[in-house]
């Protein structure tokens, strides 16, 4: 599965990748796919905030910042602070 994550902010962009393949801790990946939202909200701009696009494998969610959260906003988090730039 490859799990890529884009912020941009105001200050600039920033993107992560991280492929499952062949990692000892992919059942760690899909169990955190597995809990965020099939259907998040839907993306709702808000001027000077942050927007997150996330790619797992086909899938892509477009988020703000305000509508990150639980299972979707850890699932974010674990791949900016895991994943490799790209």
């Amino acid at each position: 599965m490859l799990l890529v994550v884009t912020q941009i902010a105001a200050t600039g962009m920033r993107r992560r990748m991280l492929d499952t393949t062949g990692r000892s801790d992919a059942w760690r990946w899909e169990n955190l796919v597995g809990r965020a939202p099939a259907f998040p909200p839907p993306y709702r701009s808000a001027p000077g905030g942050t927007v997150y696009h996330l790619r797992v494998d086909d899938h892509v969610v477009i988020v703000g910042e305000a509508d990150l959260t639980g299972p979707l906003r850890d699932l974010v988090a674990a791949v900016l602070a895991e994943g490799s730039a790209g």
